[in-house]
């Protein structure tokens, strides 16, 4: 199998505000930095404005090659926190016209918000990316002999019109040459589909979470293992799962060659002890989401919690959203009929609001598990909460997936 992969994907400016993080990125840079940490040689095709410098300077520092097509004005993704949706700057009105067609044996190409250049090549992995505004590999005269796509759910039924992980997968399966498809379906894991058979692939849970790019290090090393280490779709999808696992826990992207023979191991020990893996729908458990809301700032919190929650597939019961404001007998029992009929309680618990701490106590002596968010709360305040068997985390994002991994658990 080849040891060289061209990548084609974009070159972005991207800033989270909490955890603070500053990046020069993108898909396709976040690729090369990763598969340029194995032992393959990698050269990437993006677009640049006044960024190409830094672009240049860390393409030479990691040692792959950079080819880069000029454009007027850099893209730049502002993120809130890494589960927020980004604010976007500079989307070009238009598509930019590049000079050259990518000639290459095996390529890994990412969609582009200002449009990628055309590919011939032999084996192509493709990442649509943009969502909902989903382009097919073909759609700019692209070619490919083989073809795999990864896309997420949402990219999914764009592309396909369909609404079940099989369905696309089978609806992309008989577009021409394509011999692989992967439907991500977030803490539901992953359908790996070929012509002849299919497998679910699990999602590895992790303490920490920096989402930012994980979807870029799944489909990058799905490709170093489909196109140069000439793994199987299946096992690869495996060690591609564990790896985003990786990079979610450390926001490092790139790996040592022997930590990545290590998760290697570990995603191969997962599949042996999952055979005949099926698709696990996300339960109907409600999650209860305790914390304060009275004042911009809270309610804000509140808002984004519940939105990453239900974003993912789970069922939110937030007091102020369901039962509101009101007289205080009724808003109590109410409050605590939804927390009565709820599986799992997340708490934020920043600002040590005595309404949350009671419902943490309430929903302990009801043995409901609870995950509680405490980014800047001193740990001496902690030691009920802790010692009650609470999961406590000072990630804002880690305590939402904890949430929802504790709904999951009862079907892993």
């Amino acid at each position: 199998m080849t040891k060289h992969i061209s990548i084609v994907g974009g070159a972005y400016y991207e800033e989270c505000c909490y955890p603070r993080r500053q990046l020069f990125r993108g898909s396709g840079v976040r690729g090369a930095v990763l598969l340029s940490s194995l032992d393959c040689t990698v050269d990437l095709n993006t677009a640049c404005g006044n960024y190409t410098n830094e672009f240049k300077d860390l393409a030479e520092h990691l040692k792959f090659k950079l080819s880069i097509e000029s454009k007027i004005n850099d893209i730049s993704f502002r993120y809130h926190h890494p589960l927020s949706a980004p604010s976007i700057i500079n989307i070009p009105n238009e598509h930019i016209s590049y000079d050259k067609t990518v000639q290459a044996e095996s390529a890994l190409v990412f969609g582009m918000l200002e449009g990628r250049p055309k590919v011939n090549a032999g084996r192509v992995v493709y990442d649509p990316q943009d969502g909902i505004n989903s382009t097919h590999f073909s759609s700019n005269g692209s070619t490919a002999t083989e073809l795999a796509i990864v896309v997420s759910y949402s990219e999914g039924k764009k592309l396909s019109g369909n609404s079940s992980p099989e369905d696309i997968a089978h609806f992309l399966l008989d577009q021409p040459n394509v011999v692989v498809v992967i439907v991500k379906c977030g803490a539901s894991g992953a359908l790996v589909a070929t012509c002849k058979t299919s497998e679910w692939v699990n999602a590895f849970p992790t303490d920490r979470v920096f989402k930012i790019g994980s979807g870029d290090i799944f489909t990058s090393t799905f490709a170093y293992e489909w196109l140069s280490q000439g793994t199987s779709p299946f096992v690869a999808s495996w060690i591609a799962s564990r790896v985003t696992a990786e990079y979610v826990q450390t926001g490092l992207d790139r790996v040592t060659p022997q930590r990545y023979e290590e998760l290697k191991i570990e995603a191969m020990d997962a599949q042996a002890s999952h055979p005949n893996l099926n698709f696990k729908p996300i339960p109907k458990t409600q999650i209860y989401l305790a914390g304060p809301f009275f004042n911009t700032a809270e309610q804000w919190r509140i808002d984004e919690a519940k939105r990453a929650l239900e974003d993912m597939g789970f069922t939110v019961f937030s007091p102020i959203h369901e039962v509101g404001e009101g007289e205080l007998y009724h808003v109590a029992q109410a409050d605590l009929k939804g927390l009565e009929e709820s599986g799992v309680v997340l708490a934020i618990l920043d600002g040590l609001d005595c309404g949350t701490i009671f419902e943490i106590g309430y929903a302990r002596a009801l043995q409901k598990p609870v995950v509680v968010i405490a980014e800047h709360v001193d740990p001496k305040n902690l030691t009920m909460i802790s010692g009650s068997h609470c999961d406590v985390t000072n990630d804002f994002a880690a305590g939402i997936y904890k949430a929802g991994w504790k709904v999951m658990e009862e079907i892993f």
